[in-house]
């Protein structure tokens, strides 16, 4: 392995977490199966040659508000330490790095950079510590990542460190739907010019909206967007409509009535709440960081563009408007560009961490 920008460090993680979370459901009204099992943590700790420390829980649960430990990979180098963590280190997941300097430090470092497997990534700054989300696509192919960190000042021989971070595959699903037939607005090729003006219209504000740019917004876990949350459809679900394969699903799907409340999953500004062809009524909701989550097929919106929201909020009402077979919603979460599975950041505690005394 290239030692360019420094010293290349190897840590071999085992991953022992495995996800519980599974649904047998394929679109919105079909069967269900609850998912509600409380989450129970049986956490174990070790170190790895690297001489880093390395946690994982084991747990499941998507009807509760307790959180998984997860995977937990801790580091302390010589002038700061690192924690990453993630509901488990595998493809379609969110991981989270908080790098936290010494005191005596850290009103020199000028710059700190983050780097996943080439790509630099958004750095916030809260109270001494630096704070970075990471997504690990789900088309992410190979068996690890590269963690680089970089900073001149963070290092004694070199201006950066790489860590090397096994991924592993995650088993998505694949299901055939052919006793359900979409209307042909969403699957035919040939559409009447004034609904194709009006898909471009939805692709544009998309576009747009996703091109906002703001700082972090957040400071504590996600939470779910509805109280009893049933899963109808896991994350990156291949189904088929009308005999022809489908897109994998970008969200995770939950059982709901007409009408009952949706809320924000975590601090945020609205920049999109507005009618669109396949998302039916549709909010988003920026997060800052490149953090963005998405609320699909509402009945009713309860917001509008600009609006400050907090966690728990009300943003909507679950319904069945756009491309739905039946009243659910479509929760999505989108960072840096990447959809990921919602459930990584909601059934993790990502900002769990412990402050290391001062030396």
């Amino acid at each position: 392995m290239p030692k360019q920008f420094g010293i290349v460090l190897i840590i071999c993680l085992v991953s022992t977490w495995q996800s519980h979370a599974q649904s047998k459901g394929g679109t919105a009204g079909s069967k269900d199966q609850k998912i509600a099992t409380t989450i129970t943590e049986n956490t174990s700790s070790k170190k790895t040659k690297a001489g880093v420390s390395k946690k994982s829980s084991s747990g499941r649960g998507a009807g509760t508000n307790k959180r998984s430990e997860g995977e937990i990979v801790e580091k302390k180098e010589s002038l700061f330490s690192f924690r990453l963590v993630g509901r488990k280190f595998a493809q379609g997941e969110l991981l989270f790095l908080s790098i936290r300097p010494i005191p005596d430090i850290f009103s020199k470092l000028d710059r700190v950079r983050v780097a996943w497997d080439g790509q630099e990534l958004p750095v916030s700054k809260k109270e001494g510590v630096f704070y970075v989300f990471i997504p690990v696509s789900p088309e992410f192919s190979k068996s690890s990542g590269i963690l680089e960190i970089t900073e001149k000042n963070l290092f004694r021989r070199s201006e950066s460190k790489k860590y090397e971070i096994p991924i592993s595959k995650t088993p998505f699903a694949t299901t055939k739907v052919s006793h359900l037939t979409m209307d042909k607005q969403y699957t035919s090729t040939s559409l009447p010019e004034e609904t194709m003006a009006f898909i471009r219209e939805c692709s544009e504000a998309k576009t747009k909206a996703f091109q906002t740019k703001t700082d972090l917004q957040i400071s504590s876990d996600f939470d779910y967007p509805v109280s009893n949350p049933v899963l109808n459809s896991p994350f990156y679900k291949r189904r088929i409509y009308n005999k022809e394969k489908g897109k994998p699903h970008g969200g995770a799907d939950f059982k709901g009535g007409i009408g009952e409340p949706i809320r924000a999953i975590n601090d945020g500004t609205v920049i999109l709440a507005r009618p669109m062809h396949y998302e039916g009524n549709f909010t988003v909701i920026d997060h800052g960081s490149e953090i963005y989550s998405l609320y699909m097929h509402q009945s009713e919106l309860s917001v509008k563009s600009g609006d400050r929201v907090k966690k728990g909020d009300l943003i909507g009402k679950i319904g069945s408007t756009g491309m739905s077979t039946g009243p659910h919603l479509h929760l999505g979460l989108r960072v840096h560009g990447t959809m990921l599975d919602p459930l990584s950041a909601i059934q993790v505690g990502l900002f769990r961490e412990k402050k290391v005394p001062s030396r």
